[in-house]
């Protein structure tokens, strides 16, 4: 795999592009503040080995990922959110209470865009969709003035 496309937006913020179909279809974003990190958007499961190796040529770790936050749970911007979760340890999924359901039991996401899909195609968009264990997803409201970064 060669080095993913990136460009730092300035700030702290690095825009990664996530592989998906195309370049600029679906992108992820790493926050970096502080020592610490979030990622906005996860991109699909088959995205995660861009970011990590990103990560490492940034000498980032994955302790240092404190939140995952995907804006909605479309899988080309929250299908990667389980792998995430399992590659980083520290991390916390911040989510809108509608999205959290899905993240915790993506079975329904799965269903029906295997239905549109089917298997195979599905697998080469996708790869796999896992869930996230419930007590590291804290359901965030919109215009919530507690953040926690």
């Amino acid at each position: 795999m060669g080095q993913p496309d990136s460009r730092d937006l300035e700030f702290g913020i690095t825009l990664i592009d996530a592989g998906y179909l195309r370049p600029g279809v679906a992108c992820f974003y790493l926050l970096e503040s502080a020592g610490e990190c979030a990622v906005i958007d996860t991109g699909t499961s088959l995205s995660v080995p861009r970011l990590q190796q990103f990560m490492r040529e940034r000498g980032l770790s994955a302790e240092q990922v404190r939140y995952v936050i995907p804006t909605h749970v479309h899988l080309d911007h929250a299908g990667g959110a389980g792998t995430m979760m399992a590659a980083f340890p520290e991390a916390e999924l911040l989510i809108p209470p509608r999205g959290a359901r899905h993240m915790a039991d993506p079975e329904r996401l799965v269903a029906s865009s295997k239905e549109v899909y089917g298997d195979s195609e599905f697998e080469r968009l996708y790869g796999e969709i896992t869930p996230v264990e419930t007590s590291r997803i804290r359901e965030v409201q919109d215009g919530s003035k507690k953040h926690p970064f």
